[in-house]
């Protein structure tokens, strides 16, 4: 994963470099406050586990607290590049959005980026109790693990007002997205018998479309010494049909005895909306 980030992170800032203008250079920094609301559809329980019925969401109340650090860098009258890192709950730095945009009049654009989201998918051990009622979990620890969702997407945008003083705008991401693999395991005994399993999963990537549409709004509050000083309020809403795959091995006893099967869980409707507000600098 880390080689991904790097190799969008060396592709984006060369792009940007290559059109710098050294006259008009321009930073802005930025720190907004908000909420993320997480809504999955989950399916009835079937012959195999489906890790997105686990994925942790509160239908009666806002899934995270958010806090965004962003940079953006003017290289031309045209072109910017926005990189964005996002803190959930925990205030681990490990979410982003990095995009570079090229405006083709003063209305329209266009942008490419890429993004990276965690999510949680928690508790998916109740799946074999119920399932192997004969058979108990050797280590009995609850199961947990970060699964991150990696998406590129191409952003149309639309400026309504763009001024000094108040600037609109409203952008269309159209991308695609994969949740990174993951592996858990499961050693299960039979009561009153010497039987013993391991279930094996290993998750596979599967890019799936998905639409994200944003508005962005910025209202410069006083002006000193050349840095602009103003209040912003972004809002989006992420939406695809996602599935978690895998790859599951079941030994029993030895490894020599292990049968092996890919299987495709159904889509889920996944949807998550933000809404942050915060202060920028700009100079």
């Amino acid at each position: 994963m880390k080689s991904i980030i790097l190799s969008v992170l060396l592709l984006i800032l060369s792009f940007g470099l290559s059109a710098q203008d050294s006259d008009k250079q321009k930073f802005e920094l930025s720190m907004t406050f908000g909420l993320a609301d997480l809504n999955v559809e989950k399916f009835s329980p079937v012959e195999n586990i489906d890790f997105l019925n686990y994925l942790n969401t509160y239908p009666d109340y806002l899934d995270f607290m958010t806090v965004k650090l962003g940079i953006k860098y003017k290289f031309s009258e045209k072109l910017t590049t926005d990189l964005n890192l996002i803190l959930f709950d925990d205030l681990v730095p490990d979410n982003f959005d990095i995009s570079s945009h090229y405006l083709l009049n003063d209305y329209f654009g266009i942008g490419a980026g890429t993004i990276l989201y965690k999510n949680y998918i928690t508790n998916f051990e109740t799946y074999h109790i119920d399932s192997n009622p004969d058979y108990y979990i050797m280590d009995g620890n609850v199961r947990q693990f970060k699964s991150f969702d990696l998406g590129f997407y191409i952003s149309p945008s639309f400026r309504p007002v763009y001024n000094d003083r108040f600037k609109a705008e409203i952008k269309f991401d159209l991308g695609l997205s994969s949740f990174l693999k993951e592996e858990t395991s499961f050693y299960m005994k039979r009561k009153n018998s010497n039987e013993k399993l391991l279930y094996d999963y290993k998750t596979t990537m599967a890019f799936h479309p998905y639409i994200n549409p944003r508005v962005n709004l910025k209202l410069k509050a006083f002006k000193i010494n050349g840095t602009s000083v103003g209040f912003m309020c972004n809002t989006n809403l992420f939406y695809s049909k996602k599935a978690m795959n895998y790859t599951r091995s079941i030994q029993v006893w030895t490894p020599d005895n292990a049968t092996n099967q890919d299987i495709n869980s159904p889509k889920h409707s996944y949807s998550r909306f933000e809404i942050d507000f915060g202060v920028y600098l700009n100079w």
